[in-house]
């Protein structure tokens, strides 16, 4: 089984006579339960040698720290296919296509991406929990982040907290919006008649969603949006609340043109959670949101509904 690699730090003089703790705090940012971790699992050596994490360090020392090993059962591998777009030893950024369900759930238990993931590290001598960092809808495509290790998730979804990722999608929307940008605050609640659904209300959570007219077509709109809060269907609901539901989005009132939401999750950017350094990556358009893009440019949304 393929370990992760370690991670290393050459102390610095500003850090002269400092503990490992502090030093380690401040450059990777462990939890304190990444810092229990390491602790019972003696991870930390300084110099080649194994150290409490009191220890006092002094400049041009080598720390190294071996992340622990997951354990568990995991999630049951199965041969979905998974496309890879990025992977390293910290995290693994996949293209979702439409259709496939993230992570098990109580009306789809198995034939996950989380399953196909498993079974993609598997196949190649790994072991990882499977540690979602942003999700997507069963019928959104596009990108989707996993963390490979406890610590990975931990900043990561940090950074979701304080809103230091940068994500945007493409949507297909009924109808002609009047301007050419704008911003929706409109928070969300769960609706008291299906729980499957999502409504604007004033007890819901805050969401803000920002758009951008990319092309006008015949009675629909593209338009490139973007996320600063991160709720269920917020991109499906506050465009249907504006009144131009998402093309094929039938649960908000949307055409059915085509078999899904014509949404699709194209760029993210985020802070990678060893080296501090900005990585950003974006998918195509899938093919059926393309095809439906030809024939509303060709026919209009009279013509095809």
């Amino acid at each position: 089984m393929k370990e992760i690699s370690a991670m290393h730090h050459c102390v610095r003089e500003e850090e002269e006579g400092k503990m490992v703790r502090q030093v380690l705090r401040n450059r990777f940012r462990f939890s304190r339960r990444m810092f229990r971790r390491l602790k019972e699992a003696k991870a930390v050596e300084v110099n080649g040698e194994k150290v409490f994490l009191t220890s006092r360090v002094h400049k041009g020392d080598w720390i190294q720290i071996r992340l622990p090993h997951d354990t568990g059962e995991g999630m049951v591998p199965q041969p979905i296919p998974v496309d890879v777009l990025y992977e390293d030893e910290d995290l693994i950024v996949l293209d979702k296509q439409p259709g496939v369900v993230v992570h098990p759930t109580k009306n789809h238990p198995d034939q996950t991406l989380a399953n196909g993931l498993a079974h993609y590290w598997r196949e190649r001598g790994e072991f990882h929990l499977i540690r979602p960092v942003t999700r997507l809808d069963k019928d959104t495509s596009g990108l989707i982040v996993f963390a490979k290790h406890a610590h990975a998730h931990a900043v990561l979804s940090g950074q979701m907290k304080k809103k230091r990722y940068h994500r945007e999608y493409l949507a297909v929307v009924y109808g002609m919006l009047e301007q050419n940008e704008g911003v929706i605050r409109a928070p969300i609640a769960r609706s008291s008649e299906n729980s499957n659904l999502r409504v604007v209300s004033t007890q819901g959570v805050e969401a803000i969603t920002r758009y951008r007219v990319v092309e006008r077509l015949k009675g629909a709109t593209l338009v490139r949006v973007g996320l600063e809060t991160g709720r269920t269907h917020q991109i499906r609901v506050h465009m249907a609340d504006l009144g131009h539901p998402l093309i094929g989005d039938t649960m908000y009132g949307g055409v059915p043109l085509l078999e899904r939401q014509a949404l699709h999750a194209l760029y993210l950017q985020l802070i990678h959670p060893r080296d501090g350094s900005i990585r950003s990556w974006e998918s195509p358009l899938p093919s059926d949101i393309h095809q439906l893009l030809t024939k509303l440019r060709l026919y209009g949304i009279k013509e095809l509904h």
